[in-house]
């Protein structure tokens, strides 16, 4: 997988493909629905059909007015089977360097901080 593909999720809700992308902008809007990024994984293991179309909406980079629509494709696909996708996806964002840039030993590899 490509660097610069690292973390992209696909997650089919019925016969609907959504490509969720591991942006400081996706993050960010997770954070401020959840309180951050450890309530998201939270809301995951509790399988919340709302909290499922959150974190589409915000990897998708969707509008908020399609969650009635998002959170009815969780719905009729499982939140059981959404909510483990979306569980790798918040773990991308939690640890957003690729494995092959820490391996190749790059500088900051190892940390995200600045």
């Amino acid at each position: 997988m490509s660097d610069a593909l690292y973390g992209t999720t696909t997650v089919q809700l019925g016969a609907r493909f959504y490509t969720l992308k591991p942006t400081l902008d996706a993050a960010l809007r997770i954070e401020a629905r959840f309180g951050g990024l450890r309530g998201a994984l939270e809301a995951m293991r509790l399988m919340s059909i709302a909290a499922c179309a959150d974190i589409v909406i915000a990897g998708a980079a969707l509008k908020p007015e399609d969650h009635k629509t998002i959170a009815n494709e969780v719905f009729e696909t499982g939140v059981s089977k959404v909510s483990v996708q979306l569980t790798n996806f918040i773990s991308v964002l939690l640890n957003p360097v690729p494995p092959s840039v820490v391996e190749q030993g790059k500088p900051g590899a190892g940390s995200t901080a600045q």
